[in-house]
């Protein structure tokens, strides 16, 4: 007897914790919802909003600037990213403002065969001064190394400053528009797909597991109960 009762106390605290853990999984998937939400109002608000000079231009967040500035090509990398189902690279170029900072630049996709910076032919930089028109996003993140690579992990213009006589602005420039205009190369990068998600189906999901617990378990113990048998 104390055996069947140790029985039923581990499946009454295993039905408890599956019940709670599929709730509280609901519930993140629904913080996810709502923190995808709020970056595709963030993004969209960005990518309607008249450009201001990127003077003026909040440290955070996503906003639509405008800057005049020299490419360094100097300190030019590569990122791995796929255009329409094909590998590549998108080429990362710090922009040099008149004031001495600079700001990296994603100037958008190039082939595979582009894989060394800096890029020439069609997808060179221009020289001389060119107005950049984009949307500054957050940097992403890696270690920075003793020398720079020429395709870094992410777009981290951290890792590019180290390696250049002017700071970097920690934002990095999504390109739109440009002026004298790329030829063919690079493409311009995308904008970004602005869905939900499938947060609120996974969210669905999890609490129709926790109602699955819920409804069945009960069922499964007055079987059991019938029988007289834990398993």
């Amino acid at each position: 007897m104390p055996l069947l009762r140790s029985r039923w106390l581990v499946a009454h605290v295993v039905a408890l914790i599956a019940v709670i853990a599929f709730v509280m999984l609901g519930f993140w998937q629904l913080r996810r919802l709502d923190e995808r939400r709020t970056f595709n109002h963030a993004v969209s608000v960005a990518l309607e909003a008249e450009p201001i000079p990127i003077a003026g231009a909040p440290a955070e967040g996503y906003v639509r600037v405008t800057v005049a500035g020299t490419f360094d090509t100097s300190v030019e990398t590569l990122t791995l990213r796929s255009f329409e189902g094909t590998s590549g690279y998108h080429v990362l170029t710090p922009l040099v403002l008149g004031d001495g900072t600079g700001v990296l630049v994603d100037r958008g996709w190039v082939p595979i065969s582009y894989d060394t910076p800096p890029v020439g032919g069609p997808a060179a930089a221009p020289t001389g001064e060119v107005l950049v028109t984009g949307i500054l996003w957050p940097a992403e993140h890696q270690a920075i190394p003793e020398t720079l690579p020429g395709t870094l992990r992410a777009i981290a213009p951290e890792v590019v400053g180290a390696f250049t006589p002017y700071p970097m602005r920690d934002s990095y420039l999504v390109l739109q528009t440009a002026d004298p205009a790329p030829s063919e190369l690079p493409i311009p990068p995308a904008p970004p797909e602005l869905s939900d998600g499938p947060h609120l189906g996974y969210a669905v999901q999890w609490f129709l597991f926790a109602g699955v617990v819920i409804v069945g378990y009960p069922i499964l113990l007055r079987r059991v109960a019938r029988t007289k048998k834990i398993w």
